[in-house]
């Protein structure tokens, strides 16, 4: 009792620490989330007013490594300056996930603002994300054109542009930038009181009255809070009906190189001496672009009877750059104008991994994005066409991409996948593209949860000949699902044969080439695949290749069942066969079932005789096909009898009735026998059974 006692407390102890450790493997990779991360990819965007899924946040725990949410977790965001750009006030990392994504809005006010996750039972984190694009400082203004009839005529004709430090146009912020406008000589020219550039536009157009007959200058001057004043002349004439040229007058000078449509080319008719005159007829000018890669202009436009000018509309790319604007006409003097587009010009590719740090579990994640750049690092777009970008991974045992992906026409990047291997690792993730300079960045996966290997194991061919062969195919993944790259695999096989140098096919796959044993008789032969790599427990996986003699020179076996004419089987028949020019003879007594079974049997004809007590002797040609295991049935007929059954109880019922009459007689006639006869049925005895062979 002692000892049983203390066996059961000993096995009680082991299945108790056979618990803990597997609770502590267990823990020890699965991560417990202590904090939470922010990350930014693309760390800068355009301030155009677009939405961008560039905002992820991630459950880590206090290693860093990411850990899954035990239940759905709201996080809740910020952004500190809302001018800049806002952020989903909420997301909610699903429960069993690491991370999920929130979308950025940007503005169009350039600059850098802190995005700052909150949620329950974790510290906050931070994140910063910055726009880019011109910041507007001051106003211009232009006359568009600076000459004007003093007809008392209302004309759309006064330009006023935001402008960066440096001169080039910049977007008004979402609010909009309110003018105010005043002229110098109202009596000249009255022009608006005020005009708006609205959010995202770089200028507005005002208009300005001329007074009848009066000539002379106006000068015009803009003014807004917070941005410098600027001034512009614009001069009114009396108009003559003498044109002698055309003159290219580009309001605003310089525009962004932003794909869009301006109507900011004027062509004004004047005489020799630079004087404005009206058409006295409908006039074509014809205009063309120096630099189409820059931006092109209508082909053509009229200007109407009694009419001074007219204007044309100039579309951009995505190209900056200056084009120069040339204008001619019938019986006119042509003139050229220079016009600026500016915006970023993209030289370099760049990557960004948000997150950079995942599961190793074979899933799929968003999570790359490749950027288009100007030397300066800043978001640009390409000026031709969509971008196809080639994706490259250092370690695909880590992780792979997505062999490519295409920044469309008009965006600076685009996002792109990366497939989680199951494999603890570092990888750095490349982007290549004609024209570009190539650009990095860098994933670690981290193994979290339980991962196991599979192995499933296939053969071409499952019956080959001796010495033949056939391929093999392993398939190693992680779980039945993700391919295990780089294992070590060896075949073996427990009835022997060959295996040629083993191939690494990639993407999961490794084969390897099996030369068949040369046996006697049919073989099946049970092939393993033993799997190896390191940080996971081996694994193995069979297929069964089975080796079939050859046709023409294998033995194999004969089946004869002999039965009567009723299908009964007939037991310890004798089976022999004539002497076979191959030396086989056939000797056998049929089992109870009627089976009688040879082996090693070559191919030919066989004459065999069949026979037993009470049956017809038969004689039976067999055609034996080798390779094949035959089952040939053969009816054996029961040996022909003078007294059948019947006619035997026949005559026995006639004896007994004769028997019978001549007792009677003798009865009646008071006769008694001296002696009874002694009638005494004794059975006749039959043959022994033999015992009966098995097949």
């Amino acid at each position: 009792m002692a000892k049983n006692l203390v066996f059961g407390t000993l096995l009680l102890l082991l299945l108790v620490l056979t618990c803990s450790e597997a609770t502590l493997t267990f823990s020890a990779t699965t991560p417990e989330a202590s904090k939470i991360k922010i990350y930014v990819g693309p760390t800068s965007v355009l301030a155009d007013h677009k939405t961008y899924d560039s905002i992820v946040v991630q459950l880590q725990d206090s290693r860093g490594t990411p850990a899954r949410a035990k239940e759905d977790t709201l996080i809740r965001l910020s952004s500190s300056l809302t001018n800049v750009g806002d952020v989903d006030p909420t997301i909610t990392i699903q429960k069993g996930s690491t991370c999920a994504s929130a979308n950025f809005y940007a503005t169009y006010t350039p600059g850098t603002t802190t995005i700052t996750a909150t949620a329950s039972g974790y510290l906050s984190v931070q994140a910063s994300i910055t726009t880019v694009g011109p910041i507007p400082s001051a106003l211009a203004v232009y006359g568009f054109p600076p000459l004007l009839p003093a007809d008392g005529g209302t004309y759309n004709a006064v330009v006023v542009q935001l402008q960066d430090s440096s001169g080039s146009p910049a977007p008004a912020p979402i609010e909009g930038v309110q003018v105010t406008l005043s002229s110098s000589n109202a009596t000249i020219g009255m022009v608006d009181p005020s005009v708006i550039i609205s959010g995202g536009s770089t200028y507005a157009v005002a208009s300005i009255k001329t007074t009848q007959n009066a000539t002379g200058s106006a000068v015009i001057t803009a003014i807004a809070s917070g941005y410098s004043s600027k001034q512009a002349t614009i001069t009114v004439q009396q108009i003559n009906t003498q044109p002698t040229s055309v003159k290219v007058y580009v309001g605003p000078p310089k525009v962004l190189a932003d794909g869009k449509t301006y109507e900011q080319v004027v062509v004004q008719l004047q005489n020799a001496a630079g004087k404005i005159s009206q058409a006295l007829q409908d006039i074509v000018v014809t205009l063309s672009s120096s630099a189409a890669d820059k931006g092109t202009v209508e082909e053509k436009i009229t200007i109407p009877q009694s009419k001074s000018y007219a204007l044309a509309k100039f579309s951009t790319t995505f190209s900056s750059g200056t084009t120069t604007i040339t204008a001619a006409a019938t019986n006119c003097t042509s003139s050229q104008a220079t016009l600026t587009t500016v915006g970023p010009t993209p030289s370099k590719l760049a990557v960004y991994c948000a997150p950079s740090s995942l599961p190793a579990d074979g899933g799929s994640y968003k999570s790359i994005q490749v950027q288009l750049q100007d030397s300066r690092g800043k978001p640009a777009k390409d000026p031709m066409g969509d971008i196809t970008v080639y994706l490259f991974s250092s370690v695909p045992d880590a992780g792979n991409v997505s062999s490519m992906l295409t920044i469309p026409f008009g965006e600076t990047y685009a996002t792109g996948t990366f497939y989680a291997g199951c494999t603890a690792a570092s990888t750095m993730i490349t982007a290549q593209t004609s024209g570009y300079s190539s650009g990095q960045g860098k994933i670690t996966t981290y193994l979290i949860d339980p991962i196991f290997l599979d192995v499933s194991v296939t053969a071409d061919s499952s019956a080959v000949k001796p010495e033949e062969q056939t391929a093999l195919s392993a398939y190693v993944a992680y779980n039945g699902s993700t391919p295990a790259l780089s294992a070590t695999v060896k075949f073996s096989s427990n009835k022997g044969g060959n295996f040629s140098a083993i191939t690494d096919e990639g993407n999961g796959y490794y084969t390897a080439v099996f030369t068949a044993p040369k046996v006697s008789r049919q073989t099946v032969c049970t092939i393993t695949a033993n799997v190896t790599k390191t940080g996971y427990e081996s694994a193995a996986g069979n297929v069964t290749v089975t080796v079939e003699l050859a046709p023409t020179n294998s033995s194999t076996t004969m089946r004869l069942r002999i039965v009567e004419d009723d299908g009964n089987p007939v037991s310890d028949a004798a089976i022999t066969s004539e002497p076979t020019d191959n030396g086989v003879n056939l000797n056998g007594i049929t089992n109870e079932t009627g089976y009688v079974t040879f082996t090693n049997v070559l191919g030919g004809d066989y004459t065999i005789q069949i026979a037993k007590e009470g049956y017809d002797t038969k004689t039976e040609t067999i055609q034996f096909i080798a390779g094949q295991t035959a089952l040939q049935t053969v009816n054996l007929s029961k040996a022909s009898s003078i007294f059948s059954l019947p006619v035997i109880i026949g005559i026995v019922v006639a004896v007994v009735a004769v028997i019978v009459v001549f007792l009677l007689i003798r009865s009646r006639k008071g006769e008694e026998p001296t002696q009874q006869p002694n009638y005494q049925f004794k059975p006749k005895g039959g043959k022994k059974k033999s015992s009966l062979a098995k097949w």
